[in-house]
């Protein structure tokens, strides 16, 4: 199936509440490019799932429009297959059974090519000696590659993903991303991955999508988003990932204000190319500007991702008449600053 792109354009959607109506998605607009991943994140209640299952057609709008390319009248429902993180697999079929349900629910008789290309995918997703057990007897990581290969049956364009991950430990997490990523490669399929973790994120996709309250409140490649984050959602969705945010007994001293003898606290954020300079050192030479360093941090990206590594580092320094130019001089050099407001060092 030829990968799928797919654009929502003023998206409306809600539930009866009340004497009313309570707003579930509002004014959304998205653009997905054929054969990316793209992550759509946000904190519960955001609309992710409800956004996902619109474009699925589980749920109807209200107003707007989403339209799927290439366009097929006869096929656009199964162009696009989902996976859910209950897995929704029939206990009392085995594994092969379960992968080749959707060809059974068409009312289509399984064929012996049906069967040897469920077995194909069973085998792409590490299965192949699974075929003949029962849910019962797998564990949750390997009947997350049951659904993952009967979503796969119908050859999709797009593959929509809930939270598929939530219910995993950590290592079988990182499995079924790595099992996610290779499904992208090899099928060119196009996934729209609903996450609330951002080191999900930072893991599979391309492009990321913030949600809040029914709202797109940002938008854009995951490494913009990640160095330079626009909305104060997505800051604290950064900032709940491991190593990003300072400790609560710095952070609860800074201060919006300006007091008397106290230094200014700054974030700075570094891409892999701007790591390598003595940005720094140049920035106390040249504007006699020293940095105390509270805290750092330093992650990465998907080795899919051109610039694959950034990090984090927290200064303090004593306000003078140059960090204004100082602070132009770092964003100039590829570094994102932050200004966090002001401590006293007692």
């Amino acid at each position: 199936m030829q990968p799928l792109s797919i654009t929502t354009t003023k998206l409306c959607k809600s539930v009866p509440y009340g004497d009313g109506a309570r707003a579930i998605l509002s004014d959304v607009s998205l653009n997905v490019r054929a054969s990316s991943i793209t992550a759509l994140i946000g904190r519960s209640g955001a609309g992710k799932s409800t956004l996902l299952r619109c474009l699925n057609g589980l749920d109807t709008i209200d107003s707007g429009e989403i339209s799927i390319a290439p366009k097929s009248e006869t096929q656009q429902r199964l162009d696009v297959a989902m996976i859910f993180q209950a897995y929704t697999l029939l206990s009392r079929s085995t594994v092969l059974q379960n992968v080749c349900l959707t060809i059974t629910l068409q009312g289509t008789t399984l064929t012996d090519a049906h069967t040897q290309k469920a077995m194909q995918l069973l085998a792409e997703v590490g299965l192949s000696d699974k075929a003949n057990a029962y849910p019962s007897e797998l564990s949750g990581g390997q009947r997350q590659r049951v659904a993952i290969a009967r979503a796969l049956m119908l050859d999709p364009g797009l593959l929509l993903c809930d939270e598929l991950t939530s219910a995993l430990d950590p290592k079988t997490t990182v499995e079924i991303l790595a099992l996610l990523k290779r499904v992208n490669k090899d099928h060119g399929v196009t996934i729209i991955l609903v996450t609330h973790d951002m080191d999900v994120v930072k893991e599979v996709a391309d492009t990321v999508c913030v949600m809040d309250n029914g709202y797109i409140v940002e938008q854009g490649s995951v490494i913009d988003v990640l160095i330079k984050p626009k909305h104060a959602v997505t800051r604290q969705l950064i900032d709940a990932t491991t190593g990003g945010a300072l400790p609560a007994f710095i952070s609860d001293r800074i201060q919006a204000n300006q007091a008397p003898n106290a230094d200014v606290v700054l974030k700075l954020i570094f891409t892999e190319e701007s790591s390598t300079k003595p940005i720094i050192a140049a920035v106390a030479t040249t504007f006699n500007v020293c940095f105390s360093i509270i805290a750092g941090s330093l992650d990465n990206l998907s080795d899919q991702h051109a610039n694959h590594m950034f990090g984090h580092l927290w200064v303090s320094c004593t306000p003078n008449d140059k960090l204004e130019a100082a602070i132009h001089y770092m964003t100039d050099h590829g570094v994102g600053v932050e200004t966090l407001g002001y401590i006293v060092w007692e």
